[in-house]
Order: C-alpha cells, then structure tokens, then sequence
C-alpha cells in the first residue's frame, strides 16, 4: 500500500489559511501514521515543516529550497471508536472531530468545531476556546521522537497540557491520540456547537483568510489582558499594510484583504508590537508558529 503523496515545486497557497504565496522545492502529504513516519526517516536529513490545515502559522520565507520538507497531515483523517475510547489520527479536522462526537453521542468536543486545526497541530499547543482545551480530554499520544527514530507512547500527566502550550518537543512529532470517551446528549451538544458557531461567526472575521488570533493574551503584575482591547486602545482597529489588516471586526486578527503578502503580514505585526510596549509597556507574543 502507498502511504504517502510527494510533491514537487508546489505553491504553498492554498496550504496556509492566511493564503500568503511562498513556493516549496519539497511537499508530502502522508495517507495514515505509517506514511508519516515513512517520511520523517527519509527525510531526517532536511528541515521538516509540519503542516494542518496551515493555520495558526505564518510563512516567512516567498521560496523555501531543497533543504526543506514541507509535510500536510490532512489526508491522515482516521477517526473512529476503539476500545471504549476515540482514536484520532494527527491529521483530524477538529471540526470532524466535534461532528463525530454529536453522531457518538459523547460529550465535550463541542467547544472545537469551530477552531481551524489539526488534532496534531491542536496538541501541540492545547488549542481551546472558552474554558476548554482539547488536553482535558486525552488518555494518550502515539509520537514520533525524531532524535531517536522511534514511536513510543505518552501518558500525559496532569501538568503536561497548559495555556496554548504543552511539552511536546520540537523532536516529538504527534501521530495518533486516544481521547475520552463521556457519554451525552447528541441533541444538547448540538445545541453547543451552534451557540458556539454563532458567538464567533458574529464576533471574528469570516469575509477574509486569517491563521487565527494573532497574539497570545500578555500578562503583567498578574493581570492578563485582551489582545483585541489593546490594539483598539492605540488606534490600530482597522490599520492596514498593503493588504494586511488588523480585522476591523475584531482586531485580535490580522486579514489577508486580497493579495497581502509576506512583508505586509510581518510589518503589521512589528507596529503591533511597538505601539503596544509603546503606550503600555506589554510584550505581545506571537501565538502563531513562524516558519522561516
């Protein structure tokens, strides 16, 4: 059985939910788990660059050479009921994920349908909206450790899964994960999903591309504060760099208003990040994953 797709000179367009425009020598899209380890062996020799549905992520570079391998887990979409527990390969759309969990009638998976992700990207930085996050619902993950070549199973204790963050390496590359299984109504998670939809449909941009919110939410004397009032505070609602823009509709979201490109996406965030230390005196930290 073929496990895996490779690609060569591909435009990364359509593989970034920002839809910037960069061109990679190298792109493999794995078909299950044994095709993703396929390729990280083969390749262990050039810079590996993961990808979902290329959300939460912004590319830095308009050609990434032979040196590079990009890798798309989209089409590693498995998903189904084993042992009692869901089993998810990394490549799962999270939105598949809720969906599932309403025709399985288990709860708690509503929160994720509306987050542009991966079960392996979403992992990684315990991706969650409102008082969720997809480690509150993991048993364990099948990784691969690129530093030995191996796969081997994690048991998350109850620190691993923190705030857009766990301890995952940059060596530990996800394949698989076992999720819990809770028994609910499929009518009431419905009801979840469509509340949830709703808020976000009516709060964030849907008009144009965007990876996501922008900044992680900064912290000072212990006070935590919202992106999206700080940028609305310096007068940055709205402001564009070519066809960049701080979302006029939520400004906690940079948009790609037709053809932005790399530069204006990188620009936008530095005066983002003046403007507030600025007026504020706050670090605004990237929540997006840069690859360059």
């Amino acid at each position: 059985m073929n496990n895996l797709i490779k690609l060569n000179d591909v435009s990364l367009k359509k593989y970034n939910s920002l839809r910037l425009q960069a061109q990679a020598a190298y792109l493999y899209l794995p078909l299950n788990a044994e095709g993703l380890v396929e390729i990280l062996k083969a390749t262990q020799d050039k810079k590996q660059i993961l990808l979902g549905r290329g959300s939460n992520v912004l590319l830095l570079k308009e050609y990434y050479d032979e040196s590079n391998v990009f890798i798309v887990t989209t089409q590693m979409d498995d998903l189904k009921i084993e042992q009692g527990e869901i089993v998810a390969e990394a490549g799962v759309n999270l939105s598949a994920l809720a969906w599932f969990s309403i025709e399985q009638s288990i709860d708690g998976y509503a929160f994720a349908e509306d987050i542009p992700g991966t079960i392996g990207g979403a992992l990684v930085m315990n991706a969650g909206q409102y008082e969720y996050t997809i480690g509150q619902y993991v048993n364990w993950m099948d990784v691969f450790d690129k530093s030995t070549q191996s796969v081997s199973r994690i048991h998350p204790t109850p620190d691993f899964f923190q705030y857009r963050h766990s301890k995952l390496t940059s060596d530990q590359v996800v394949l698989r994960a076992g999720l819990k299984n809770v028994g609910g109504d499929d009518l009431e998670n419905l009801e979840k999903i469509l509340t949830y939809k709703r808020e976000r449909y009516r709060k964030q941009p849907r008009n144009y591309p965007n990876a996501g919110s922008v900044f992680k939410r900064p912290s000072k004397n212990g006070v935590t504060y919202f992106v999206w009032k700080l940028l609305e505070e310096v007068g940055l609602r709205g402001y564009r760099v070519g066809d960049a823009e701080i979302s006029f509709k939520h400004p906690g979201f940079i948009v790609n208003c037709g053809h932005a490109t790399i530069a204006d996406v990188t620009e936008l965030i530095k005066i983002c990040q003046s403007k507030v230390k600025e007026h504020f005196d706050l670090d605004l930290e990237l929540e997006w994953k840069t690859l360059d």
